[in-house]
């Protein structure tokens, strides 16, 4: 061997060490990046904390993991799901390694089998809607080549009467066996039609459906050693929420009140919930990592006590949320396109979608086309406490993702309340009961509407308002009929006269309470003294009957005790002076409508 041949042999063995070096290296990578063990997860919602326009999805599964990296992928997730309030648990060692998502809109039928059964249903009458095409086809070349050769060879040959009778007949009785097949076909087509159109706009409908929980969240998981582990995933959803109702009833004025607290739930996440753990919050679920800051509290002139927080980090929502929401709203709308556009993109139907997910007008046709678009719930905005409160439902529930609202209880109790009588008789004649609550903060209540019950019968809807409340909550049991108020001008004590350059009208009205129960009853009558705002008008008080009258609103204020079957009277009584070419109206009018003839 030569020095040449030497240095080409040691070089060439050189680069053979390197390379097989580079490939030793790489060998372990390669080998643990194929070696990731991949799980398809679809679990059913255990747990759900629902908030007043949120809600918290709890997952929990048993999951059989590998040693080394494992890949967890949990299908069927609403596409609604906020990617940053994603939470994995598991119990015992591993390492997380990323949590992720990712929208799946092809495991439609993986979710709902009835989709390839519809699939299947589809192609079969697609196939005899074709059939009966090709068999008219064929009657129509038949009945075409019958027309060409009516004419019985021509004009050069002679043909018997019974051959042209017999020929006739043959026309005659097979054109009509061709029409009559003819008729049934085409009924037979209108009908296959009619199916296919109806199976394509309810996979449509049942594509979009699905599309709503074509959401995945992927896991990455590291572990030492394989192990049967319990996972937890969680995650916050906008789309659903509830609201507070209440049923308040009671036997009699002596008696103690039930009080039934009931919630309003919907559900439009996409998934639905069946036999879930329901937990109702009054949380705010976006709250900011930051510490709260205070600002000065201050007291209106009604006392209402009012505050706020200087720069909102407290109640600030999760960040982006409104560029997530829309994004998924965008890739929602296109995946419906896409598969509109499969189901109806042949025959008389030939629509299109743009990325953005809008519609073309033309697809309005069939009307089975959808936007998705935000929740379409309508909301109100209400004051409650600053302290969150949670209600744990006892039963499980199950709520269908169809946005309409189920009724939830959450609890009931008996109450002792105080009755009393209110009546402004001149605006309505008749007193309202209402039933006064001590201690109602331990009730943990929020506003919202009250169905009211009064010996039984329904009186009507009241309102539960917990704002500017004091120690004692009063809720309306409604008019009482067994109370009768009237109100009544005097005439003897009303007058109008001329003094001078000035008018003097005077007024005086009575006011009278009947109590027709068995028991004595406290009313609080409310009247009013008008009040002046011209220099020009003056405006005196005759007389209010020990009524306390406030000075700054002109209202007059009485408190009485009405024994049973008694009436008190009050009066109260005013004049008012002012130029007599100066008009104005001393009684109010309201308006409503009549009919016109």
């Amino acid at each position: 061997m030569n020095r040449f041949q030497f240095k080409l042999y040691t070089s060439s063995k050189s680069i053979l060490m390197k390379n097989l070096c580079l490939l030793l290296l790489f060998c372990p990578i390669l080998s643990f990046g194929q070696s990731v063990h991949s799980q398809d997860i679809i679990s059913n919602i255990d747990e759900v904390k629902l908030y007043l326009t949120a809600g918290q999805m709890n997952h929990k599964q048993s999951v059989k993991l590998v040693k080394g990296r494992n890949k967890l992928k949990f299908s069927g997730i609403s596409a609604y799901a906020d990617p940053q309030s994603i939470q994995f648990k598991g119990i015992g060692d591993y390492r997380l390694v990323s949590v992720s998502t990712e929208m799946d809109f092809l495991a439609a039928e993986q979710f709902n089998p009835r989709i390839s059964v519809l699939k299947d249903s589809l192609e079969v009458f697609q196939d005899k809607l074709q059939f009966a095409k090709d068999q008219m086809d064929a009657y129509q070349a038949e009945k075409g080549l019958m027309n060409t050769n009516r004419d019985l060879g021509g004009n050069a040959q002679n043909l018997s009467i019974e051959q042209i009778k017999e020929a006739g007949t043959y026309f005659r009785e097979r054109t009509l066996e061709i029409n009559q097949e003819l008729s049934k076909l085409r009924k037979s087509k209108r009908q296959y039609s009619s199916e296919i159109q109806d199976m394509r706009a309810q996979l449509v409908e049942m594509n979009y459906n699905e599309n709503q929980r074509s959401n995945q969240v992927v896991v990455l998981l590291d572990l030492d050693e394989a192990v049967q582990m319990e996972t937890e995933l969680m995650y916050l959803v906008s789309d659903c929420g509830w609201s507070a109702t209440y049923d308040l009833s009671a036997e009699d004025i002596t008696g103690k009140i039930n009080l039934k607290y009931k919630a309003q739930v919907y559900n439009n996440t996409g998934n639905d919930w069946e036999n879930i753990e329901l937990t109702l919050s009054t949380a705010d679920p976006q709250l900011s990592a930051s510490h709260p800051e205070l600002s000065p509290w201050y007291l209106t002139e009604n006392y209402a006590m009012t505050g706020s927080i200087s720069d909102r980090k407290y109640y600030s929502p999760v960040q982006n949320k409104q560029d997530y929401r829309q994004e998924v709203v965008s890739n929602l709308n296109w995946a419906n396109g896409r598969v509109y556009d499969n189901y109806f993109e042949s025959g008389d139907v030939n629509q299109s979608f743009d990325k953005a997910g809008y519609f073309d007008n033309s697809k309005k046709e069939l009307n089975i086309m959808k936007n998705v678009n935000a929740q379409n719930v309508q909301m109100r905005s209400i004051d409650i406490s600053e302290l969150s409160t949670e209600f744990d439902i006892e039963n499980t529930f199950s709520c269908p993702s169809d946005m309409k609202p189920y009724i939830v209880d959450v609890k009931e109790v008996d109450l002792d309340a105080s009755f009393s009588h209110i009546t402004v008789p001149k605006l309505d004649r008749s007193a309202f009961l209402m039933a006064n609550i001590i201690g109602w903060q331990e009730l943990e209540l929020i506003p919202g509407p009250t169905n009211v019950y009064f010996g039984g019968v329904y009186v009507g809807i009241s309102h539960i308002d917990t704002r500017n409340v004091s120690d004692t909550l009063s809720l309306s049991f409604g008019r009482d009929d067994k109370v009768i108020v009237m109100r009544k001008l005097k005439k003897e004590f009303s007058t109008k006269r001329v003094m001078g350059n000035y008018k003097r009208d005077s007024y005086m009205y009575e006011v009278a309470i009947r109590n027709n129960r068995s028991m004595p009853i406290n009313i609080k009558i409310y009247d009013q003294i008008p009040i002046s705002q011209s220099n020009q008008i003056t405006v005196s008080t005759d007389e209010i009957s020990d009524g306390v009258k406030n000075d700054e609103n002109g209202e007059v204020t009485w408190r009485l005790n009405v024994a049973a079957n008694k009436v008190v009277s009050k009066e109260i009584g005013y004049t008012v002076k002012y130029p007599k070419t100066m008009r104005i109206q001393v009684q109010r009018y309201r308006t409503v409508s009549c009919p016109s003839f």
